[in-house]
């Protein structure tokens, strides 16, 4: 009977995700009181219930313990991967699709290439967290739901660790987070432990990271709802004794127009920063961005490198490799010289979005090991205690047992694609991505209205000998310039035009329009969303996940042929630009 009432609120649920036009059977809209995180408790909801079920549901089985549990875990997969974020997971009603352009399920009508902001759940990955979710589930019915998922969150944490490289420094840590701006939280926590100086927290290029990290690195409220939904001032302090510790300095790496500013300019930028802070006796927390949402590697890893031997004692650096585009040697190697470092399964390995970690080094991980240092209780509006390494017990007794579903059943979807990336040897990562890339790069060079952005190949031989395939650039970033004009689309209108690129807009072509261009506007084509650089340039961003390579080098020439249709599909809307921005709200 309890297994049926689940079902009931599965089903219930299911069918409310569903877009009005894809019902295709009448459903009792009062069963709509079972979905939702306010829906009625199941003995508030037992008329509707036994409606459903069609028998008599007893007392005690809606009052028990697997009852409780249950109801947690028998909302569908695709709408536990929403919870557990902010307001940037909630789906548009009439699209199915969140704020990054993405579905909880998969879409594979969808031409995808936008793994440098957020992608679509994959079949396989989907089947993974279904099969998680059914497994919770079944212990929940037996009153074990607490342990099962606390066993599935240790088990996460420790194969981020194995798969990231991170497990070849012995000690290393991870903090499991909604978000790489989560991560910045706690990497200004683990700062400011252990000493009682005022801070000042070095940020590279703002623009080029995310609108969120300034003020996550400042210890502050990023958005109006926290991950565990609690409300919450934008820009208040999570916690007023951190926050009033901390100072923030931004490091540019473009100019107004967009330019790259020669590398040793930010470094020595970087270089000024720092120095002047420990000379005023504060800390230093230094950002080490690898790699932006362009590709760039900034300051160069031989500046941030150095000023850690100089400055050691005095200064903590956090790797920003929230975009991961990087090989386990390169992670072990950064944790290796005792940096912590934020990566995400969203991102290049094209998990669903809202799954980071904080990578923490032995050294930094001894500062909170002990009864006299504690996170913060504001943190508990953000994480709980389940996402923490257990020898951090002590450190993290503000936080409470909830479940963050959302978060483990997203990196369970990251996990998988992780596993399906490194399996590929032959001919390995590295052939499979630069022949994308510089395939897709010289069609750019050849469009008439797009402008390729340049981007550094990656440096990091002063930390690591050899180089992977990280050493390539794997997101081509390209500005969009209509034919006759003067100068780039805005951010205003090339938001507009990535908007009608992933979805169907062949209604709005003209009744004398060509077969070939209906084809061509009713294609789906997800892609980096635009980024500003400078004051007024704007780019979007194609970019090679690690789909590309876990398809196998057999379906390379598809996903070749698959872009170039991004392409055509882009010079096409910026050639009926103007009749398009009337047409479509």
């Amino acid at each position: 009977m309890i297994t049926q009432v689940l079902n009931a609120r599965t089903a219930a649920f299911a069918w409310s995700l569903m877009k009005a036009a894809e019902r295709t059977a009448p459903f009792d809209p009062d069963l709509l009181a079972l979905v939702g995180p306010d829906a009625a408790t199941p003995p508030a909801a037992s008329s509707l219930l036994n409606r459903l079920i069609g028998s008599p549901i007893s007392q005690a089985a809606l009052d028990s313990e697997a009852m409780r549990q249950g109801w947690a875990v028998a909302p569908p997969a695709e709408y536990l991967l929403t919870t557990g974020g902010d307001t940037r997971l909630r789906l548009d009603p009439e699209t199915g699709l969140n704020r990054y352009g993405c579905s909880p399920r998969p879409r594979p009508e969808a031409i995808t290439f936008a793994s440098t902001t957020a992608t679509s759940i994959s079949v396989g990955a989907f089947r993974q967290v279904e099969s998680l979710r059914q497994s919770l589930l079944q212990a929940a019915i037996v009153g074990q739901l607490s342990q099962a998922y606390t066993r599935a969150m240790e088990d996460t944490r420790s194969e981020i660790l194995a798969l990231s490289g991170a497990a070849a420094v012995p000690g290393c840590q991870a903090v499991l987070t909604p978000s790489g701006t989560d991560a910045e939280f706690y990497a200004l926590e683990l700062a400011l432990a252990g000493h009682d100086r005022p801070l000042t927290n070095i940020v590279i290029a703002p623009h080029e990271t995310g609108s969120s990290v300034v003020p996550a690195a400042s210890g502050r409220n990023y958005n109006t709802i926290t991950a565990l939904g609690v409300g919450v001032e934008i820009d208040a302090p999570v916690d007023e004794t951190s926050a009033a510790r901390v100072e923030i300095n931004s490091v540019p790496v473009r100019d107004a127009a967009g330019e790259l500013l020669p590398v040793a300019e930010v470094d020595a930028t970087a270089e000024q920063f720092a120095a002047a802070a420990v000379k005023a006796g504060r800390r230093v927390l230094l950002h080490l961005l690898d790699t932006s949402k362009t590709g760039m590697v900034a300051p160069s890893v031989a500046c941030v490198v150095a000023l850690a031997r100089r400055f050691a004692g005095h200064l903590d650096v956090i790797v920003d490799a929230s975009q991961l585009r990087m090989c386990p040697e390169t992670i072990a190697a950064y944790l290796g010289q005792g940096f912590m470092v934020i990566l995400t399964g969203s991102k290049f390995f094209t998990g669903p979005p809202f799954a980071g970690a904080l990578l923490v080094p032995p050294g930094i991980g001894l500062r909170v090991v002990g009864d006299e240092a504690c996170l913060p209780a504001g943190y508990s509006a953000y994480t709980t205690r389940a996402c923490w390494p257990a020898p951090w017990a002590a450190y993290c007794r503000n936080l409470n047992d909830s479940l963050t579903l959302g978060v483990l059943l997203r990196w369970w979807a990251a996990l998988w694609e992780m596993r399906a990336f490194h399996a590929i040897t032959v001919p390995g990562p590295r052939l499979i991505l630069d022949t994308f890339i510089r395939v897709i790069g010289e069609a750019v060079d050849l469009s008439p209205v797009l402008r390729r952005l340049p981007v550094p190949v990656p440096d990091r031989s002063p930390l690591i000998g050899g180089q992977g395939w990280d050493g390539l650039p794997t997101i081509l970033p390209f500005a969009l310039v209509p034919e006759g004009a003067s100068a780039p689309l805005d951010l205003a209108m090339a938001q507009r035009l990535y908007g009608w690129l992933n979805r169907d807009v062949s209604a709005w072509l003209p009744a004398m329009a060509r077969d070939e261009e209906r084809r061509l506007a009713s294609l789906r084509c997800h892609i980096g969303q635009p980024v500003l650089l400078g004051e007024t340039l704007c780019g979007l961003r194609l970019a090679a996940g690690a789909r590309l390579v876990s398809d196998g080098p057999a379906l390379l020439e598809q996903e070749i042929a698959d872009a170039r249709r991004v392409l055509a599909k882009i010079a096409f809307l910026l050639r009926h630009l103007e009749h398009f921005a009337a047409s479509i709200g």
